[in-house]
């Protein structure tokens, strides 16, 4: 490879060149297709695998934080959680950056409505239970 590149075609030549000696460092860059999962209220969803999430995204009713799950079975999820849901989860990511736990992550959640014990509202909640983490995760999520 030269060191300084003067087209474009020698820049795909040596980025490809790259990518094979390297065993696909090089990200694909490829857009990755996720279904929206609508998570049903007082359903327990079990051994779901908590990729990325990204928040801070305006929608239509204020902002939201889009979480990115693996399914059991290898599909690509996403998670849309708002106002108080959002909360509990950008409170759960904090907990585990506290206590040094990167994502992949393998997560049991439930989705609720409850009451308010100040006043007669109701309000959405979400619970996250941490179920593994580490090595172990990553191959698990590699071998879907």
């Amino acid at each position: 490879m030269s060191e300084k590149q003067t087209s474009k075609d020698e820049f795909l030549k040596n980025y490809e060149e790259q990518a094979k000696d390297e065993g696909g460092l090089a990200p694909s860059g490829e857009y990755e297709e996720r279904a929206t999962l609508k998570a049903e209220r007082d359903t327990v969803y079990s051994g779901y695998f908590l990729e990325s999430y990204q928040s801070e995204i305006q929608g239509n009713y204020g902002m939201n934080t889009a979480v990115h799950l693996t399914s059991p079975d290898g599909d690509k999820l996403t998670l849309w959680v708002n106002n108080w849901e959002e909360q509990h989860f950008l409170g759960f990511v904090k907990k585990l950056e506290e206590k040094g736990t990167e994502l992949p992550v393998k997560i049991d959640f439930l989705r609720t409505k409850e009451s308010s014990q100040k006043s007669d509202r109701e309000y959405n909640k979400l619970r996250i239970m941490l179920k593994a983490s580490g090595d172990e995760v990553k191959f698990e999520l590699e071998s879907l």
